[in-house]
């Protein structure tokens, strides 16, 4: 089966938010064949930053909005963006 990558902008509902921490929870969360292959953080504004993060996903139908509703799960996501979306 073919896999896809998910390019994702998660903006933190505060400032203060452990961002590392957020990204291993959310690691934590995926399901089998779900995999969270890497992150980086970049400021936005005002002291926030954001986590941009690359997934590995299945490809099959509803992937994606799995995804996205893990990832938006947590109290502490404000936003969730798909920046890119590409098969492997």
């Amino acid at each position: 089966m073919a896999r896809v990558v998910v390019i994702m902008e998660i903006l933190p509902s505060d400032p203060s938010t452990d961002l590392n921490d957020l990204v291993e929870r959310i690691r934590g969360k995926l399901p089998e064949g779900f995999e969270l292959k890497g992150f980086e953080t970049k400021p936005v504004a005002f002291g926030l930053s954001l986590v941009k993060a690359m997934f590995v996903i299945p490809e099959e139908e509803g992937a994606p909005q799995k995804l996205e509703k893990i990832v938006n799960g947590f109290d502490e996501v404000e936003e969730v963006n798909v920046v890119a979306m590409t098969r492997l």
